[in-house]
């Protein structure tokens, strides 16, 4: 009898193991479905918080390029502009140059005579063509200024400026027989085809290699 009653108890208690092991292993597995739909959950919810959050950075960027857009424009024509000015100041200059009217040159040499004409020896510059190393010719009609200065050794040395037969003005270098110097300037209007040229103010003129002639179109 007592053997029968110690296996009734050894049932009983091994069934109520079962029935606990049982209760705690649904409680365990209710437990970790529950923790990864959680986690399921959470995913979902980031991905859509990133999904909203690209479609409001697509939506602002379009803004931006929107109100960027006339700037953006506005600085191209800008920098198209300044680039059209800087084209303009380097070419224009050149222009102005190639059809500018005038001419410098060296003078040199001994003249004997009134009557000569005084030669230019270095043609520093002849815009126009107007001068041929002797007389100008004038192209252009308008309003020209011209200079002469001299250097001679000759006494009572000096030069005339002539507009074809007219004695303008005169550069006198004075009765020392050392080296003198003087210049003189004349403004006169020409008309196409008028001469401009120099001559010596005595019979006998010696003139030193920096003596100069200038003549330009100022007007």
């Amino acid at each position: 009898m007592f053997h029968i009653l110690n296996f009734v108890w050894f049932v009983a208690f091994v069934f109520i193991i079962g029935v606990k092991g049982s209760a705690s292993l649904a409680v365990s597995n209710s437990s970790e479905e529950y923790g990864y739909y959680n986690i399921y959950n959470k995913i979902d919810s980031m991905q859509k918080a990133f999904q909203t959050l690209e479609t409001n950075v697509q939506r602002k960027n379009n803004m931006l390029r929107q109100i960027l857009q006339p700037i953006t424009k506005m600085d191209d024509n800008i920098e198209m502009s300044d680039q059209s000015s800087q084209v303009t100041k380097t070419v224009q200059p050149l222009q102005q140059n190639d059809t500018a009217v005038g001419f410098t040159t060296k003078l040199s040499g001994s003249y004997s005579s009134t009557s000569s004409n005084i030669r230019g020896y270095n043609n520093l510059y002849n815009g126009g063509n107007g001068y041929n190393g002797t007389v100008f010719t004038c192209p252009s009609s308008g309003l020209y200024l011209f200079h002469v200065s001299l250097l001679s050794s000759t006494k009572s040395g000096g030069i005339w400026i002539y507009k074809n037969s007219q004695q303008l003005t005169l550069a006198f270098a004075g009765s020392d027989p050392q080296n003198n110097g003087a210049s003189v300037s004349a403004a006169v209007w020409l008309d196409v085809g008028d001469q401009v040229y120099l001559r010596p103010y005595s019979s006998s003129l010696s003139l030193d290699g920096n003596s100069a002639f200038t003549g330009v179109k100022v007007n």
